[in-house]
């Protein structure tokens, strides 16, 4: 009789464990109904966004926030991620249309992995800091709730970017780029990047905007390691540049430029002697920064040369092919154009300079350039009977040297880039209006029948003979 109460007890306790069994199993498939939706609503809620945003900023080096996020199972859409007004850092962020996806397998292990992020447009402008401060690394890192402590580690295998641009300033020494696709591979030591396509801006006005042909390297703070870059100009030019710059409030670099069929800085050099107009090839070893101006030598040869004397033969060139009645002065090829220059703050220095069309004419000498002002001493030597022709039209002033089958003469440059000044034209300018007044004279003889007494023409020939003497012999 003492038997059946346990027996009824066991039979009340195996109902107790099957419901409780039964509510855990009705529990779980209730949980497991709603927690894709819970999750999908954390994951797109602000909670999620603000512990985005403080990774990101993490990462990124600035202070900023993204917006909404939009989820489709493990696959994530926002509208952007953007630095906040006056963050500081090294640069400032405007990230458009970003997709990407999740790893599920890490988030079990805490660790939120972006195996591929594209990016519709990334506009990147240079910081007001080289590095951001440690407090506010700390502070843009620092958890805020127990949902911040969800993830222990951001990790980004690829970034893809449709658009992207750069913004010149002088925390990128001058240089820029718009509208180009780039590939770019994060870690935690280093960025390395692929640049392709789109429109880079440099820092010589000479030089301005060309077209980028491909760009690649990696940025390992704070230092931008340039493996190679090539541009090409839209006369056909191309030019590769190699380095490692610092981009900073004070940046500092050191790299090599080389260029081939280059346009020349205003089209035509010449310095007021003459015009050359022409394409050039050489190099340029940047040697540093100082105070974001370039410092550094290089060399330069002009292609397809041509010797001219310019709009209106105002040049020295122009004169000397008045004086003389020489064709090729008006306009030959040259068969040697080169310089080295070497560049500093408000300094040019353009020395080593040989440029010649054999048997006709020989230029050499040294240009310094400061600021605009303009001063240099060049050696211009003349075919020998052309040489001597200009030295009898100028009373004996000028090429009376003779070098190497050339009459040479000294010229001294002054004035500035704009307006060039020299100490030959003045002489060629006067030897040039004493020809044109003597024939003028001679015509005014012949047209009177005078030898210069007794009339108007005449008298008019005594005085131009006086003001200007015999023709040199």
């Amino acid at each position: 009789m003492a038997v059946r109460p346990n027996t009824k007890n066991q039979i009340n306790l195996k109902w107790i464990i099957l419901g409780l069994l039964g509510g855990a199993i009705i529990l779980a498939i209730v949980v497991a109904a709603f927690l894709p939706v819970w999750v999908v609503r954390w994951l797109g809620g602000k909670d999620f966004q603000r512990l985005a945003s403080q990774q990101a900023s993490s990462l990124l080096q600035t202070e900023g926030e993204f917006q909404s996020f939009e989820w489709s199972s493990f696959s994530v859409y926002t509208a952007g991620f953007q630095s906040r007004p006056g963050a500081v850092g090294p640069w400032i962020w405007d990230l458009q249309d970003i997709r990407t996806e999740i790893s599920p397998r890490l988030l079990l292990d805490r660790i939120l992995r972006f195996p591929e992020i594209s990016i519709g447009r990334l506009a990147l402008q240079a910081g007001t800091k080289a590095a951001m401060p440690k407090e506010a690394v700390i502070r843009a890192a620092e958890p805020k709730g127990a949902s911040a402590e969800l993830f222990q580690d951001v990790q980004v295998g690829r970034i893809e970017i449709r658009d992207f641009e750069l913004i010149p300033s002088l925390g990128t020494s001058g240089w820029g780029a718009k509208g180009v696709a780039a590939r770019i591979q994060p870690s935690k030591q280093r960025v390395e990047f692929l640049l392709q396509q789109g429109n880079i801006v440099t820092p010589s006005s000479w030089i301005g905007e060309v077209n980028l042909v491909e760009a690649k390297g990696r940025y390992s703070e704070p230092t931008l390691f340039l493996t190679d870059l090539m541009l090409k100009g839209k006369s056909g030019g191309t030019l590769e540049m190699s380095g490692e710059f610092i981009p900073s409030s004070a940046p500092q670099g050191k790299g090599r430029v080389t260029w081939e069929r280059w346009p020349v800085p205003g089209g035509k050099l010449g310095v007021g002697l003459f015009e050359i107009p022409a394409s050039m090839s050489g190099d340029f070893v940047l040697q540093e920064l100082r105070n974001g101006v370039p410092v550094g030598k290089g060399e330069v040869r002009l292609v397809d040369a041509r010797l001219e004397p310019g709009k209106g033969s105002e040049t020295v060139l122009g004169v000397l092919g008045l004086l003389t009645g020489e064709p090729r002065l008006r306009g030959c090829p040259l068969t040697t154009a080169k310089a080295t220059w070497y560049i500093q703050p408000n300094l040019y220095d353009v020395s080593e300079i040989l440029a010649e069309a054999p048997g006709l004419l020989r230029a050499v000498g040294q240009v310094q350039i400061r600021g605009e002002n303009l001063s240099g001493t060049i050696e211009l030597g003349l075919e020998g009977d052309l040489g001597r022709k200009v030295n009898a039209l100028t009373g004996g002033e000028c090429f009376a040297r003779l070098e190497n089958g050339y009459s040479v003469q000294t010229i001294q440059l002054s004035g500035t880039l704009s307006s060039p000044k020299n100490d030959l034209q003045p002489k060629l300018t006067g030897a040039l209006t004493r020809t044109a007044i003597r024939t003028g004279a001679q015509i005014l003889e012949k047209a009177a029948g005078a030898q210069g007494t007794g009339d108007a023409a005449g008298a008019a020939v005594h005085v131009l003979k006086s003001l200007f003497g015999p023709a040199p012999k």
